[in-house]
């Protein structure tokens, strides 16, 4: 086989393998945003949130249940985390992303695990 041959069928082979990867990749980030979310010194959702599998919740804030109905829009979800008082100034909820408590990383995987609930 020519290497003319050889590159092309070595990115498709790199497409399939990433293709089959990202279901793997998926539940990760899920595992990792539910983490960040029960974690009392990072996400610490639970402080204000009932979160099914959660212990000692708050009741501050709403219950987090059906978000994906909820939220349909992704980046909807994402924007309240980052920066809640930009669509609520009163809200209590800290902007976890303008305040750098949360990394964009961390903050689409607390959203990958919120979109499960």
């Amino acid at each position: 086989m020519t290497a003319l041959f050889r590159t092309p069928l070595l990115f498709l082979l790199l497409a399939i393998a990433a293709g089959l990867a990202s279901p793997a990749r998926a539940q990760s980030t899920v595992a990792d945003g539910q983490k960040l979310a029960f974690d009392r010194g990072k996400g610490n959702c639970l402080t204000c949130h009932v979160i099914k599998g959660g212990d000692l919740p708050g009741t501050i804030g709403p219950e987090l249940k059906d978000i994906k109905s909820k939220y349909p829009d992704r980046n909807e979800l994402v924007a309240i985390i980052f920066d809640e008082t930009k669509r609520n100034p009163q809200t209590m909820m800290p902007p976890f992303g303008r305040n750098r408590i949360l990394t964009e990383q961390e903050i689409s995987a607390i959203v990958d695990f919120l979109q499960t609930l």
